[in-house]
């Protein structure tokens, strides 16, 4: 077996990969392009043969989350390689390679450590785009800001606290977020007695976990009612805390690309990125936030209400 292969079986081991369309996944992740497909890893996992395109390296190193380039995880030996992934990961040598035995048993998997992966890729400081639910702001982005800290003893669990500036106020919720499977769920309480939840259901990509897109629920702040809504959130990691410019955002192009360079990011094509996270917000043309009100189920009790005390 090649040192490549060796390689790919403990980055897949590393990861918690469930097999290898797990890694594919992984891989087009950070790369939708990418020539890390199912027919070629098959070949590179037995070690037939090695990856032809020098991009595939480079997308190793991203979905690693490691600053090590593709060049060099290439060409290391694997006890560098090792030495490598238990930083990345803080895992011991002996800790890898007790995953990487327990996938080769027929019928299991190595499960991931996700505090430890957490504390590496999923903890941090994110931006956060969403729909005003708001009557008065209708149409208005919300930049919020979302800090998920890894919680030791707790497995696959994080402390989340999630902040918008409304009105001038600061508003703030925490709770905890928790990872499964392919997803992040987030379950939110304002610290006032009495406020309404705050949930998120989030996808969960592999490192470096630079985007994470989902739907976001509660009841409207800002309003003569609470009205239940839901609507599309974009979370996006940023090299420091973002909330000391939470705000509202005009929907209007250079919106998210302009607020995210000012937080630090280097953008390599501004008007790609605003276009589809303006998109992607406007929950597939709808126009606005998914809102039920009080006229809507006054409409549905008129009609049920006499019904159901009648078979009652």
């Amino acid at each position: 077996m090649s040192d490549f292969a060796t390689k790919l079986r403990l980055t897949s081991a590393v990861l918690g990969c469930n097999g290898h369309k797990d890694l594919c996944a992984r891989f087009r992740a950070v790369n939708p392009d990418t020539h890390f497909d199912l027919e070629r890893a098959q070949k590179w996992f037995q070690g037939r043969s090695l990856p032809r395109s020098a991009g595939v390296y480079d997308d190793w190193a991203k979905v690693l989350g490691s600053t090590r380039s593709g060049v060099w995880l290439a060409a290391s030996s694997v006890e560098a390689f090792v030495a490598e992934l238990c930083a990345l990961f803080s895992v011991t040598p002996r800790q890898l390679q007790d995953r990487l035995a327990l996938q080769g048993r027929p019928g299991t998997t190595a499960p991931p450590d996700p505090p430890a992966l957490g504390s590496r890729y999923l903890a941090g400081e994110y931006a956060c785009y969403s729909l005003a639910w708001s009557p008065y702001f209708l149409g208005q982005v919300i930049r919020g800001a979302l800090t998920l800290d890894a919680q030791r003893g707790k497995s696959g669990i994080f402390a989340a606290t999630y902040r918008e500036t409304l009105l001038g106020r600061a508003i703030e919720f925490r709770g905890e977020a928790t990872a499964v499977g392919r997803t992040l769920h987030l379950s939110l309480r304002h610290a006032e007695e009495g406020s309404s939840p705050l949930f998120m259901s989030l996808l969960l990509p592999g490192p470096p976990a630079s985007a994470l897109c989902g739907v976001m629920s509660g009841a409207t702040l800002i309003g003569p009612d609470a009205q239940p809504s839901a609507t599309r959130i974009l979370v996006v990691r940023v090299p420091e805390r973002a909330d000391a410019s939470n705000r509202y955002l005009a929907p209007e192009p250079g919106a998210v690309a302009d607020d995210l360079e000012a937080l630090g990011l280097d953008l390599a094509s501004p008007a790609e990125l605003d276009a589809l996270a303006l998109g992607f917000l406007d929950s597939g043309g709808a126009g606005g936030p998914l809102q039920v009100d009080a006229a809507v189920q006054a409409r549905f009790a008129a009609i049920l209400d006499r019904a159901y005390l009648g078979a009652a």
